[in-house]
């Protein structure tokens, strides 16, 4: 099909047949054959086609973004949309989207169309001269650059960096497009961004073998001061009744001293009310397995799993509240009598979900709501069996009436999709909660 125009999904299909057949062959040439240059030529060669299809991946994000393919499928933004759909990282995804808006044309408000706001960066993708790295660089410098810069200087510093962009690492554009901002604002007159603006903390995956969950992130001046102050009385050593030394080292000191001061704000109840509730930390456990010391318990917060002894001693701290399900009085069920959902119900939904039951939704439980399956206005119970946990979003794309949730015979909600996105209506569920146990 060289020349001709790709229209059709077969279309799609067919030349991406092609390109996977000649990927093939060239994951299984012989390349110890080749000279030194010629390998180093053959590893650049490929190179280029990987940047090619990030660019088509671009463009396909963009396609996909201009179609508000987003609403139509129940996601919130289309860069959810491509992280459940093609199954990537949210990052990855993110910035799909966001160099699509940047390199591609968009569509005004009257109907007509808005050249891209970065032609040269576009250029360069689609010639397969710069990749994933490069164009983030390249977009970040370019939202950084002082309103007041003119239009022409900032068409110079598009170009600049994508000239650079071509024949650099990413590590040496991002000291060239340090430089370029200091060029561009040489007397200080731009107000760089707050730090506290640009502060980021993520939880990293738990290690189910040591029950230990990796932090990274980054902090403003302030937010290490105030760190520093709260945690500092309790991370020093603290010898022993007998005179020996405290055998932990300072990170694991440090680690424990943030313990003692999370679990301190939450005893204080301080914190605003959340559901009705100060935040607290909620622990399930079946009452057979507390009475008989047997089996485990559950933290709501995360949806992992702890031994029983170690829920015995969590049991004894006043900052943890117990909600023990299957004990005699515990109100899962109060039928008709209200319509807002009781703490202990609340509770009972949100360890069975453990966050929205929408298919490839990531809001856990706390930051989401409640809803009730069989609508308490017609008639619906307040009850386990009832009620789900559904973001905001999904809250709302639930009461539309194009997509329906019900209770599976197995206790679990799962959700219907409009017949224009699945014609058979197959029932769908969100597993990504249950992955992280």
């Amino acid at each position: 099909m060289a020349g001709t125009a790709v229209t059709t999904l077969d279309d799609v299909h067919h030349v991406a047949e092609q390109v996977q057949t000649g990927l093939t062959q060239l994951l299984t040439a012989e390349y110890w054959k080749l000279p030194g240059p010629d390998l180093l030529d053959a590893a650049r060669t490929v190179e280029r086609l990987a940047h090619l299809t990030y660019a088509i991946q671009v463009t396909l994000a963009g396609e996909a973004d201009l179609a508000h393919l987003a609403q139509s499928h129940g996601q919130p933004s289309t860069a959810a949309l491509l992280r459940h759909a093609l199954t990537i990282s949210p990052g990855d995804a993110r910035g799909r989207v966001r160099a699509a808006q940047a390199v591609l044309p968009q569509d005004a408000i009257s109907g007509g169309e808005i050249p891209p706001r970065h032609p040269e960066l576009g250029a360069a993708l689609r010639a397969g001269t710069v990749g994933r790295e490069h164009t983030s660089i390249v977009l970040t410098t370019l939202s950084r650059l002082p309103s007041t810069v003119p239009a022409d200087l900032r068409e110079q510093a598009e170009t600049t960096l994508v000239e650079h962009a071509t024949h650099m690492d990413p590590i040496h554009l991002n000291r060239v497009a340090d430089r370029l901002l200091d060029a561009l604002d040489p007397d200080g007159h731009f107000e760089p961004p707050d730090p506290a603006d640009r502060a980021e903390l993520t939880l990293g995956p738990r290690d189910r073998r040591t029950g230990l969950t990796s932090i990274k992130g980054r902090l403003d001046d302030h937010t290490i001061a105030a760190f520093i102050a709260a945690t500092d009385p309790h991370a020093a050593p603290r010898p022993h009744t007998d005179g020996t030394k405290d055998p932990r080292p300072a990170p694991t000191r440090l680690a424990h001293a943030l313990t003692t001061v999370l679990d301190q704000h939450l005893a204080t109840g301080a914190g605003p009310v959340h559901a009705g509730e100060r935040p607290h930390i909620t622990m399930t456990v079946h009452y057979d397995a507390l009475t008989n010391r047997l089996g485990t318990a559950t933290l709501d917060a995360t949806g992992t799993t702890i031994s029983p002894a170690h829920a015995r001693q969590l049991l004894c701290d006043a900052a943890l509240i117990p909600a023990v399900l299957g004990a005699a009085g515990e109100p899962l069920d109060i039928g008709r009598a209200t319509r807002t959902w009781p703490t202990a119900i609340r509770r009972a939904i949100t360890l069975r979900d453990q966050g929205c039951v929408f298919p490839g939704c990531d809001r856990p439980a706390r930051w989401s709501d409640l809803h009730h399956i069989h609508h308490w206005a017609d008639g619906g119970a307040t009850s386990t069996s009832n009620g789900a946990v559904l973001c905001g979003h999904h809250h709302t794309l639930i009461h539309t009436g194009h997509w329906h949730i019900r209770m599976a015979p197995d206790g679990h909600p799962e959700i219907i999709p409009p017949t224009w996105i699945d014609p058979h209506q197959q029932p769908r569920r969100n597993t990504l909660h249950r992955i992280r146990q």
